[in-house]
């Protein structure tokens, strides 16, 4: 008998609670196409994402709380809906233990049925994310769209311990409820713990003071030492759940002294409606203000960080370089190393020059302090200007499929970053002239385009002075390059491939190791017999812990978000029989349909976007502060010379999270109206 009647409830709950299942097949379907890269053979070919199993794990386990709550508050709350029929078991003689286990066997039921669901899904999802972040390494990928058996049972094994701890909880409940409990407790709402009008407002204009102070803290910064990050964050919890407890009363407040509005149409039936339930939902309301500002902010912080990424690999044009320093190289026997790994479109070796003058060096330097910047580390390479003959500049400009410059050989050019050009230009205008080897130049131009020289050990940092050939000759070499497009992509295997194919003449330029050369300056050109590998793909490489990281933020995020919104979505429509029935009351006094199904979309609508209004502050300031620092602490100069890009995350962020919210919107508005 309990197993059928277990078998009757669980197909009830599946109609009743369509968005609570559709978000369990979801957010497994997500476990195991994250928990895929642990097991993927492709993702361990590259070696340098090898951290991100180890960030996927770690992601999980926060995830694993994230969805042991949901699971566990909305047992709780089914349960509550279903109070009444838990007393009809019970006086029917069912005793509590045979009660506990047919809410067992129907959650389990449910549980089963939505892990096997989420795994054609999970295999799906798994193999898109799979090939784009392969290709993002320019690694080729064939979709094979074949089970996991050790992803499966991971996933399994999360999933399991997030509901069965939940039915634990539930069971060792019902065990203990009596049927007077039974009995009343599909009516018990939250507790209001603001006994006055008076206290509610008070708490709410408490609640906005907190909520500025604690943006206040985050973006001023008057502590220092993380501590504003603590208490900003703290003030801003204060402020949400504040705000979600006092703003029905002061709702109330303000609505006593508009009674024009409260009685043109049916606002005061919306308007009653909407409070009533913010009332009833208060703790829950801000709980859901929460994940999604932990939502959009993780979204936005990830669109900001891979936008700088782009920028910065963006401006390293060419594919590969290969430096020797401190004379001229040949390079060709590397030509024939890199053939066979990646076909050569077209290169160039050329020298870069310096001598003892540091006229535009300081203008760099003057420019880096002006924009707020701490003065960056000067490498020994970088302590005097460095030029470039103008036969190497042309032939380079030919290679990236740049216009033409005209040159002139009795004039000097610049090419710097966008940073830049504005100090160079006020500059030259104060000094157009500049002697080298005993001959006087006139400044000819600036050019700005990307030219890898946003970071060191390209063609120059931040800047190279061009000038005439005669007069490059007689300069001192910096350096060697060799700079090259190549046909197809190249990636880390290719690299390795070089590399080992060098017989270690060959290393990676890692930028992050610097030797101290006399106490002043330091250099990363620390292996005085080998050459150094960069380019536009070592780059990336070096970026590969970052993308990790985007990856599991997006992954957070995407949990957080389907969490809140099918928390909301389930809440609203829990309510649905009882409104159907305040519909049928408002027919029969002469409101029609197409009123009431109004009436009810800008209910919907009003509670969708309540939770969402301080999340959208708090994670808007969140977003702008994090991407900031991120800007200022990262490079030396701004890669971007405005404000856009911050604006462009945020409202990229805005517009996935909507994606996705919006889905759960207009399914909650569809079902809300069905008759």
């Amino acid at each position: 008998m309990l197993g059928t009647l277990s078998v009757r409830n669980a197909k009830r709950q599946f109609r009743d609670y369509t968005l609570y299942l559709v978000t369990l097949i979801c957010s497994v379907s997500s476990m195991y196409a994250f928990n895929a890269f642990i097991f993927s053979d492709s993702i361990k070919a590259l070696s340098e994402l090898e951290i991100l199993p180890y960030m996927i794990t770690v992601s999980t386990l926060l995830i694993i709380l994230v969805l042991g709550w949901i699971v566990n508050y909305m047992t709780n709350y089914m349960l509550k809906r279903r109070s009444r029929e838990f007393s009809i078991y019970m006086v029917s003689g069912i005793p509590n233990r045979s009660i506990s286990r047919l809410i067992f066997r129907e959650n389990l039921i449910i549980g089963a049925i939505a892990y096997l669901l989420s795994l054609p899904a999970g295999i799906l999802l798994s193999q898109l994310l799979q090939a784009a972040l392969l290709g993002m390494f320019a690694q080729s990928y064939s979709l094979n769209f074949r089970l996991s058996l050790r992803t499966a049972v991971l996933t399994l094994l999360y999933f399991a311990a997030i509901f069965l701890f939940s039915l634990l909880k539930s069971r060792k409940w019902v065990r203990r409820i009596k049927l007077y409990d039974l009995l009343y407790y599909d009516r018990q709402n939250e507790k209001h713990l603001l006994a006055g009008r008076a206290s509610a407002i008070t708490v709410f204009l408490l609640s906005i003071i907190s909520g500025c102070l604690g943006l206040t803290f985050i973006t001023v910064q008057p502590l220092g030492r993380g501590y504003d990050y603590l208490l900003g964050m703290l003030l801003l919890s204060l402020f949400l759940f504040g705000f979600f407890l006092s703003i029905p009363s002061f709702l109330v407040a303000i609505s006593e002294n508009r009674i024009a509005w409260k009685y043109t149409k049916d606002h005061l039936i919306t308007f009653r409606l909407f409070t009533s339930k913010i009332r009833s939902m208060s703790i829950a309301m801000a709980v859901l203000s929460i994940l999604f500002t932990l939502a959009l902010t993780f979204i936005g912080i990830g669109i900001s960080a891979s936008s700088l990424a782009a920028r910065s690999v963006s401006s390293n044009v060419f594919d590969l370089m290969i430096l020797h320093n401190k004379e001229s190289r040949d390079f060709s026997v590397y030509e024939k190393l890199i053939a066979p790994a990646a076909p050569i479109r077209s290169s160039h070796a050329y020298n870069i020059y310096t001598n003892s003058k540091q006229d535009f060096l300081a203008v760099r330097g003057k420019t880096v302090t002006a924009v707020g910047r701490p003065r960056s580390f000067i490498y020994e390479e970088y302590q005097y200007d460095t030029y470039m003959a103008q036969s190497d500049y042309t032939i380079l400009r030919k290679i990236l499929g740049y216009e033409k410059a005209e040159l002139n050989e009795n004039s000097y050019y610049i090419h710097c970053v966008p940073a830049l050009k504005t100090s160079f230009t006020s500059y030259i205008s104060q000094n157009p002239k500049i002697t080298l080897s005993g001959r006087t130049l006139t400044a000819g131009g600036i050019l700005t385009e990307p030219f890898s020289q946003s970071e060191p050990y390209g063609n120059g940092y931040d800047y190279i002075i061009i000038i005439p050939d005669p007069i490059a000759v007689r300069l001192e070499i910096r350096y060697s390059l060799y700079a090259a497009i190549t046909e197809s992509p190249l990636n880390s295997i290719s690299l390795q491939t070089i590399i080992a194919a060098s017989h270690d003449r060959l290393i990676l330029l890692d930028r992050s190791t610097i030797r101290s050369t006399n106490g002043k300056y330091g250099t990363a050109l620390v292996h005085s017999t080998a050459d150094y590998l960069t380019g536009k793909w070592a780059q990336k490489e070096s970026l590969s812990q970052m993308y990790s990281f985007l990856i599991c933020l997006f992954y957070l995020a995407l949990i957080l978000e389907i969490t809140g919104a099918a928390i909301l979505a389930t809440q609203l429509l829990s309510d649905k029989e009882k409104k159907q029935q305040q519909d049928n009351i408002l027919r029969r006094l002469g409101m029609s349909n197409k009123q009431i199904t109004k009436q009810n979309n800008r209910y919907l609508t009003l509670l969708f976007i309540l939770p969402i209004l301080p999340a959208l502050v708090i994670s808007t300031s969140l977003i702008s502060i994090t991407a900031e620092k991120i800007h200022y602490t990262e490079f030396h100069l701004p890669i971007f010379t405005s404000r856009l890009w911050i604006y462009q995350s945020l409202g990229y962020s805005l517009f996935l999270f909507t994606l996705l919210y919006g889905i759960y919107y207009l399914t909650a508005r569809f079902t809300y109206n069905r008759r």
